[in-house]
C-alpha cells in the first residue's frame, strides 16, 4: 500500500494534466478468481484483506483523479458554487423560497436522494470508503444544479435539491439523471465489486405544502436506480 501511495504521489507532482493510472482489472479478476478457491481459513483471512486493500487504494487514486480535474478545470470561481447546506440551513432557505413562490404564484420542486446501502459498506469495509463516498457524492451534486437551486445533506445518506421553477415532469427527468450520474460516479469510485444503492423522488409542491410534506411525500415517490 506504501509504494502504491508514492506512485500515486509521484504522479500527482509529475504534472496537473496527468491522470492517475487505475489499478489493472487482472486484479480484479485475480480476487475473483480466488473468491471460488479451495483456500483454507488463513488463506481466505489474507484474501479478504487483499480485497479491501485494493478497494481502498482504488477509492484514493480515484480521489486524486478528481483533484487533478478539479485544478485543471476552466470553469467558475470556487465562490459561485451552490453550497451544500446542513439540514437547518436548507430547510430555512427552502421555506424563504417557498414563500417566494406563494407570493407570486411560481412553482418549486424538490429532489430527495438516498444512498440506502452507506452503512453496510461502512460496516464490512470501514469508514473510509464511506466518507469517499460523501465527498464524491456532494462534489456531484454540486456540479449538477444551477445556482438558483438550494442544496442540502439532511441526513448522513440523504441529500435534497430544491428546484425553483421547475414543474414534477422536470423535475423527474432531473432526479432520473443526477441519480444515475450519482450511480456511475460511485461505481467509479468503488471498483467493480462494490455497487451503490440508490433512490430517488420527485414532488412539486403546491401553494399550502411545506418542506417536511414535500420530502415526505418524494420520499414516498422514490424509484431505485438499477444498472446491469
Amino acid at each position: 500500500m506504501k509504494n502504491l501511495e508514492y506512485c500515486s504521489y509521484l504522479s500527482t507532482e509529475s504534472s496537473l494534466h496527468t491522470t492517475v493510472t487505475p489499478l489493472s482489472s487482472p486484479l480484479d479478476l485475480l480476487t475473483d478468481s480466488l473468491a471460488d478457491a479451495p483456500l483454507t481459513p488463513d488463506q481466505r483471512v489474507v484474501w479478504r484483506d487483499l480485497c479491501a486493500e485494493l478497494v481502498l487504494a482504488r477509492v484514493r487514486i480515484q480521489e486524486l483523479e478528481t483533484r487533478l480535474r478539479i485544478l485543471d478545470r476552466d470553469g467558475l470561481p470556487e465562490s459561485t458554487a451552490v453550497p451544500l447546506m446542513n439540514r437547518p440551513d436548507f430547510n430555512r432557505e427552502v421555506a424563504r423560497m417557498l414563500a417566494i413562490d406563494e407570493r407570486y404564484g411560481s412553482i418549486s420542486s424538490v429532489l430527495y436522494f438516498n444512498i440506502e446501502n452507506l452503512d453496510t459498506i461502512k460496516n464490512r469495509h470501514g469508514s473510509p470508503l464511506v466518507e469517499a463516498a460523501i465527498r464524491c457524492i456532494s462534489d456531484t451534486l454540486v456540479n449538477q444544479v444551477r445556482r438558483s437551486d438550494v442544496l442540502g445533506r439532511l441526513s448522513p445518506d440523504e441529500f435534497g435539491i430544491l428546484l425553483p421553477r421547475c414543474n414534477n415532469e422536470n423535475a423527474v427527468k432531473k432526479g432520473e439523471k443526477v441519480a444515475t450520474i450519482l450511480y456511475d460516479a460511485l461505481c467509479d469510485l468503488w471498483g467493480p465489486n462494490l455497487k451503490p444503492q440508490i433512490g430517488f423522488g420527485a414532488y412539486t409542491f403546491n401553494s399550502k405544502d411545506d418542506l417536511a410534506q414535500g420530502l415526505k411525500l418524494a420520499a414516498e415517490k422514490i424509484t431505485k436506480v438499477i444498472r446491469v
